[in-house]
């Protein structure tokens, strides 16, 4: 099931989207939850990256698949 979701937000990713678009996209609300199960392994893996990577905690950050995601 957390592999179904994370693969939704691979496909959802497709075009710049914020943590809040994500989390209402695949049904959750816990954001800690969100970052820690999901977020955080996709941009560790490289499957994610952030829109504005020298400023991780910004308003504005939002995430977008990478080239290397499959």
């Amino acid at each position: 099931m957390k592999k179904d979701k994370m693969n939704l937000i691979l496909e959802f990713c497709e075009t710049p989207r914020s943590v809040k678009e994500i989390m209402e996209y695949i049904g959750l609300r816990h954001r800690p939850t969100f970052v820690y199960d999901y977020l955080k392994p996709l941009l560790d893996n490289q499957k994610l990256q952030m829109t504005i990577p020298d400023k991780p905690k910004s308003k504005n950050q939002k995430y977008i698949i990478t080239r290397y995601a499959s």
